[in-house]
């Protein structure tokens, strides 16, 4: 997938890194289950999550989060996500699932 729409994921390395960007709601998710879906899920490294150009998440979003948690063998690595990020992370009791990096 390419950076050419102003929101979205790219999944890299074959699942052991992805870049999210823009608004990631549930038309991000819908757009990108299947080629999260196609990915290795047999990493023997936590997948590393760039929030860096994330302007806003909501469900949808944090569903792809969950997927990654699921799919790591250790808690994913979310660089740079923004506050209203964290707070959904906090407000979901998801936080605990993540390690964070700036």
């Amino acid at each position: 997938m390419s950076l050419i729409s102003d929101s979205g994921i790219r999944v890299e390395d074959d699942g052991a890194k992805w870049v999210m960007w823009g608004e990631v709601d549930t038309a991000v998710q819908v757009r990108s289950e299947a080629e999260i879906a196609r990915c290795n899920t047999h990493s023997a490294i936590p997948i590393t999550i760039d929030l860096t150009r994330v302007t806003f998440m909501d469900s949808g979003g944090l569903r792809l989060l969950y997927q990654a948690a699921i799919r790591s063998p250790e808690p994913p690595i979310l660089l740079n996500p923004a506050r209203g990020v964290r707070d959904l992370l906090e407000v979901s009791d998801a936080v605990g699932l993540f390690r964070f990096q700036s």
